[in-house]
């Protein structure tokens, strides 16, 4: 684990509840969820969340599918998830180096690929690919921007993040993934982009 990585995971740890605040401030991603499952036609679909944070989309995503695995990097934030949605499995892991489990129908990406570089985003995309079943979706959501690396130092500590394109997204996932929905939209002052890939 780099040192970039190191300081955005303690900040992540040491104000785990500062977060975990303002993330149910802001409310679950109940139309985001409802759009990526739109593209599976099957019940109960095995849902994989990357950066599951507090868990608060996780408790959404479980009222629509008992098949659920949240990871976040954060130890943690993995604690107050297991409190705030005791009926899904939560596990401690780093996205970079983390088995993907197999013969999922959705991933979720909300805001936690910010922190991945484009290195990192294109093993990520791989992985995703071979843990997906065919036809399974990948929503990404990502701060808009050509791309470039940020440090950023507020009351939450040090963090990185990295900006991007859905043009970007796109070629680094090539032919595995066809894009089937995107858009770009502004969030309290910062432009968001989301995309929906899905394994061909």
């Amino acid at each position: 684990m780099d040192d970039k990585k190191i300081q955005t995971k303690q900040s992540y740890d040491k104000n785990a509840a500062m977060f975990a605040g303002k993330f149910d401030e802001l409310g679950a991603r109940k139309a985001d969820i409802d759009k990526a499952l739109s593209f599976i036609d099957k019940q109960n679909p095995f849902v994989f969340e990357l950066g599951c944070g507090n868990g608060r989309d996780a408790k959404e995503i479980l009222s629509r599918t008992n098949k659920y695995l949240g990871i976040d990097i954060s130890r943690e934030l993995i604690r107050l998830a297991k409190e705030k949605a005791p009926e899904g499995s939560f596990e401690e892991g780093d996205f970079d180096t983390y088995q993907f489990p197999k013969v999922v129908d959705v991933i979720f990406a909300f805001a936690s690929l910010l922190h991945a570089n484009k290195e990192s985003l294109q093993g990520i995309l791989n992985r995703a690919c071979e843990s997906l079943n065919t036809g399974g979706v990948f929503f990404i959501s990502l701060k808009y921007g050509e791309y470039v690396e940020k440090r950023q130092e507020d009351e939450f500590g040090v963090r990185y993040f990295y900006y991007y394109t859905p043009e970007l997204v796109k070629e680094l996932a090539g032919n595995k993934f066809k894009c089937v929905w995107e858009q770009v939209h502004d969030l309290r002052g910062q432009k968001w982009m989301e995309v929906i890939l899905q394994k061909v």
